[in-house]
């Protein structure tokens, strides 16, 4: 009789290890599901690819991207060969600063298309580009540009694809004296 008693009791905690096994995978199981969703929810309003975005899906803001060397295009600003001299915010030290001897080289990706829909219309809009560029500039301090100049790279960059509404313009670098 107590083996029987003891053999229910094995049987009973079994059953209760089953159904908490069970409980726990499912609660894991969900829980896995839900984070997948918000991560690809995420991606999606990033709009980014599992591959990388090779083909030509959401913006990069990356140096080289996915661009083959054949396929980059350079465009200075000004492209008469004189350069920009930019006001500066006025920063903690409260003098005037100015960033000297300035120009600005945007690299495109002449596979986008894109790039085929407005590279004959980008002369004419130099002027545009180069006033997009001096106010982001102008918004910042000295301090701020010597303290983390690609993220005045990025803003150039964004602005400049909201632009045109294409991410042919994938690399923006600069060259500057801040006096």
């Amino acid at each position: 009789m107590k083996k029987n008693l003891l053999s229910i009791i094995i049987l009973a905690l079994l059953v209760v290890n089953l159904a908490m096994s069970g409980f726990m995978l499912l609660s894991v199981m969900t829980t896995n599901s839900q984070t997948q969703k918000i991560i690809a929810d995420i991606a999606a309003a990033l709009q980014l690819e599992a591959n990388g975005g090779t083909n030509g899906q959401g913006f990069s803001n990356s140096a080289t991207g996915n661009v083959a060397a054949e396929n980059i295009a350079t465009m200075t600003i000004p492209s008469d060969g004189t350069d920009m001299t930019i006001s500066l915010k006025k920063g903690e030290d409260g003098l005037d600063h100015y960033m000297a001897q300035t120009k600005v080289v945007i690299s495109m990706d002449t596979s986008n298309e894109g790039y085929t829909k407005y590279s004959e219309s980008m002369a004419n809009m130099e002027s545009l580009m180069s006033t997009k560029i001096q106010t982001i500039i102008a918004s910042h301090t000295k301090e701020e540009i010597e303290a983390d100049v690609e993220t005045i790279k990025e803003e150039i960059l964004e602005a400049l694809q909201d632009m045109y509404g294409s991410n042919f313009i994938y690399a923006v670098d600069m060259s500057y004296i801040i006096a």
